[in-house]
């Protein structure tokens, strides 16, 4: 074979080599933009879902301090009923 003819060959190889480099990679940044795309969906989804979480627990706490007041005003008014009941059955 003529060696025109080979390096015509391998001239057209390469270029459809690199073209094809070229379209795989052009592919691979289009896929890298959409996972970080959902990776930043995930972190703003992530933080709203702590934010939710935060505040069910605070709004918990409240709760649990309500009912800690409650039960103490009830075992002080259970402990002021229950002296003049001892005293009077000692």
């Amino acid at each position: 074979m003529d060696s025109a003819v080979i390096a015509a060959i391998i001239s057209v190889l390469g270029a459809g080599f690199l073209a094809m480099l070229f379209f795989f990679m052009r592919g691979i940044r289009a896929d890298l933009a959409d996972v970080r795309a959902e990776i930043r969906a995930l972190r703003a989804e992530m933080q709203a879902e702590f934010a939710a979480v935060r505040a069910e627990m605070r709004d918990m706490r409240a709760d649990i301090a309500t009912l800690q007041q409650t039960a103490a005003r009830h075992e002080g008014v259970l402990g002021q009923q229950g002296r003049p009941l001892g005293t009077a059955t000692a």
